[in-house]
């Protein structure tokens, strides 16, 4: 156990950002959110659990913020998680089983930051784990999907305090939970909150991404210590690398932003010329909310679970997708997906449907191997 400060809570915010993979909302809105918390007058202070301290019955649940991530961006977001987090408290209590834990259902700039908002607002503590080990677009994608763990109860809660209870006929029919959470949210102006995935500490270790938030600290740290000594790319390259594992893709300048909002979700391509080594080169990223295929020159390079993560190479701090612009310089980081994704076969198997419609239906392949190193 460790206390998280305000300090630590925003090196978590920007290394959450990076292992969010284009995704996991803005650090502007997670920024925001404690912020918010502050001038509510709550200390920015939460109670940090290694999951291996769980007691066999004790839960944790994850709350995170659903809908197009440029919505967030135009719109308060806050209460409607606490809302979520109340209701399925009260759910599982009735169901034999008492929530003790906040936790992260994937990393993100924002995602990240709203079970701490929470564990901050309501006094509960927070694991060091999240669902994913990044960020994902769909409840039907992950880890959770990946190891049968049911989406069920699933809560939907909106800023007015409205939520809505969804028992699944298959409590294991993600789809259907992601069919049911999307529309609520579109239906709520492309935003709400949603809370569920209830798992006990054996499930965490085994099946989910352990000791995330503090990787996500290291990571934040990283950023900050190469800033505040004046260093620039290289040196936040090479430290990347051999402290994380983390691999330089390409750099170079946003030159094209295709970009669209359908269905609660943001796509497009992202068209990137190189300079420096790069110079000549063009590497292209896909998304869907969160980054899936990069390609330079029309050859892959990198593609989900494994991580394609964006740093503003001016500014030295990771971006999403809704953050991009055209004419930005960037460096492109690719990240191995967690050991959990990589060991089942479903831990791949689970995107296949978004990687068709980007034209690749071939299998997975590491991306050690897809850039030789």
């Amino acid at each position: 156990m460790r206390i998280l400060k305000e300090e630590d809570i925003k090196n978590i915010m920007v290394g959450a950002t990076f292992l969010g993979s284009g995704g996991g909302g803005s650090p502007k809105d997670g920024l925001e959110l404690l912020e918010r918390l502050k001038d509510e007058g709550h200390e920015l202070s939460v109670v940090l659990h290694d999951p291996k301290e769980l007691k066999p019955e004790d839960y944790a649940v994850m709350v995170a913020g659903i809908g197009a991530p440029r919505a967030f961006k135009e719109k308060k977001f806050g209460p409607e998680a606490i809302y979520a987090f109340e209701t399925i408290t009260k759910i599982s209590f009735i169901g034999g089983k008492s929530i003790t834990h906040l936790m992260a259902g994937e990393l993100g700039g924002f995602n990240t930051i709203v079970p701490i908002y929470v564990a901050i607002a309501k006094g509960v503590p927070l694991v060091d784990a999240d669902g994913n080990g990044r960020a994902v677009p769909e409840l039907s994608t992950g880890l959770y999907p990946t190891y049968d763990i049911p989406p069920h109860p699933l809560v939907l809660s909106n800023s007015d305090g409205d939520s809505v209870v969804a028992y699944l006929k298959d409590p294991m029919n993600h789809t259907a939970a992601e069919t049911i959470a999307r529309q609520l949210a579109v239906g709520w102006g492309m935003l709400a909150a949603f809370a569920t995935w209830i798992v006990n500490k054996q499930q965490i270790i085994d099946y989910l991404a352990p000791y995330t938030i503090t990787l996500s600290q290291k990571i934040g740290e990283i950023f900050t210590q190469v800033k505040d000594k004046g260093e620039g790319v290289d040196s936040l390259t090479s430290r990347l690398e051999k402290e994380i594992g983390a691999l330089e893709l390409f750099r170079g300048k946003i030159s094209k932003l295709e970009f669209r909002t359908e269905g609660g979700f943001d796509f497009g391509t992202t068209t990137i010329e190189g300079v420096g080594k790069y110079a000549g080169k063009t590497m292209t990223i896909d998304f869907k909310n969160e980054n899936m295929l990069a390609k330079i020159d029309g050859k892959i390079v990198t593609m989900v679970p494994d991580l394609i993560c964006m740093v503003d190479s001016d500014a030295l701090f990771p971006i999403t997708n809704a953050d991009t612009k055209e004419g930005q310089n960037v460096v492109i980081y690719g990240m191995p997906a967690p050991e959990n994704a990589r060991k089942s076969p479903k831990g791949f198997e689970c995107w296949r449907h978004i990687l068709e419609k980007l034209k690749y239906e071939g299998d997975y392949i590491p991306l050690e191997k897809l850039v030789g190193r």
